[in-house]
């Protein structure tokens, strides 16, 4: 027996994430040569980088899309790939205490168990969309509250990244040289 879900909580997790993954993608094409770096520290082969700058916000960007058409299962399962994919790589440098920035796009945040967790949690919401919704119409005022949810959402998930920042920061110190080393 499958699980339906109101298409109220579909959308809303198909708004969100799409919102998510087209920032993160923005991000990243804004500034490739950054991003780049970013790819360059995680390891990614010199001979890929310059196509992997380009491919992977444009996975995002196709994520995003997908998420907001009636192609949203496949939105979401592109979506849930993505964040599967970061989260293990997150884990891989973590356990083996390399201090990187996470590279999503936006102001630097460092890696960390935290953010491996919230890209699993991001994960669960981006599967929440490939759930079969119930035959319920959605109305004008369903689609108010999905934008209401977004406006509500990012300046909360900011706040978070935010905490993560400073929980960072209070992991650092100075090593000899002056350069900044970060601890587990």
């Amino acid at each position: 027996m499958f699980t339906t879900l109101d298409p109220l909580a579909v959308w809303i997790a198909a708004a969100l994430t799409a919102t998510l993954f087209g920032h993160a993608a923005l991000a990243k094409l804004a500034d490739r040569l950054l991003f780049e770096q970013h790819l360059a520290a995680y390891g990614v082969p010199f001979a890929l980088l310059g196509p992997t700058t380009w491919l992977l916000p444009a996975l995002e960007l196709l994520a995003a899309l997908l998420l907001l058409t009636p192609w949203r299962d496949l939105g979401a399962l592109l979506a849930a790939g993505l964040l599967f994919a970061y989260a293990v790589l997150m884990a891989w440098h973590r356990m083996h205490r390399r201090a990187l920035d996470c590279g999503c796009g936006g102001a630097p945040l460092p890696i960390s168990w935290l953010l491996v967790a919230r890209n699993l949690l991001l994960l669960g919401l981006a599967l929440l969309v490939a759930v079969p919704m119930s035959p319920r119409s959605v109305g004008l005022s369903d689609f108010a509250v999905v934008a209401a949810s977004v406006l509500l959402a990012v300046p909360l998930y900011a706040a978070f990244n935010q905490v993560l920042r400073h929980t960072a920061g209070h992991r650092t110190h100075q090593t000899p040289a002056g350069s900044t080393s970060w601890t587990h």
